[in-house]
């Protein structure tokens, strides 16, 4: 798909992955419309919502007559076990984690353009859990399934759907996960990776580059962790 004037809408694109997604995509000439909680500088149009809440993605979507790219991006990290899991932060994650995306797709497909697609950024947790990440990890592997019957669903239509299961990013969402020794908590967790390091936010948005652009990828999703997934017990 060639990505010049095509019409992206992208959730989360102030920090992290969806800032570097958003400035991918703008230096190929797309032009980008953010949904989320906070103005990125450089998109082109914003509208404050919060992608959880079905009634503001709905409101919101009534301003945009066309979509040729869905990106579902915005995510939110929190750690606890099953035992100490509130309801409050299950309700949370799942709100940020899943049904932003459910609730992103199901309203953005009348205005999907056919022959565009939808990438949904799940994470490496989707595919392979540990202790204190039950509920995070959990919605991120209902966004692969839920991958997968979208690219079942809206195949007649050309559409593709695909997801990305990043491994660790540095980001300012992972530092403030980790606190004050944020930097050690990487440093270990690269030991981890066959390459020895955390992924840049950049390395994500050239996949998801990727998977726009290449037009006989539908239902994958592609692991971007620097070999984590190998070297996981």
């Amino acid at each position: 798909m060639e990505l010049k004037n095509k019409i992206v809408l992208l959730s989360g694109a102030s920090t992290g992955i969806g800032k570097a997604i958003a400035r991918s995509l703008l230096k190929r000439k797309a032009k980008v419309v953010v949904f989320g909680q906070h103005k990125p500088a450089f998109s082109t149009k914003f509208y404050k919502v919060d992608i959880g809440d079905e009634s503001q993605v709905v409101s919101a979507m009534s301003g945009i007559k066309r979509i040729d790219i869905l990106i579902n991006n915005a995510g939110s990290v929190a750690d606890a076990e099953i035992t100490g899991t509130s309801n409050k932060m299950l309700d949370d994650m799942l709100n940020v984690n899943f049904k932003s995306v459910f609730w992103m797709s199901k309203h953005s497909i009348p205005k999907l353009s056919r022959g565009g697609c939808i990438i949904n950024i799940s994470s490496l947790l989707g595919l392979r859990s540990f202790p204190g990440s039950g509920v995070y990890a959990a919605a991120k592997a209902a966004v692969i399934s839920l991958t997968e019957t979208l690219a079942q669903e809206l195949a007649g239509r050309k559409i593709r759907v695909n997801a990305i299961a990043p491994g660790v990013i540095d980001t300012a969402l992972w530092r403030k996960r980790f606190g004050p020794g944020a930097g050690k908590v990487l440093a270990e967790i690269a030991k981890s990776t066959l390459l020895k390091r955390c992924g840049r936010p950049e390395e994500i948005a050239h996949a998801a580059i990727f998977l726009c652009e290449n037009e006989y990828i539908d239902g994958e999703t592609i692991v971007v962790d620097g070999g984590e997934i190998l070297c996981s017990p």
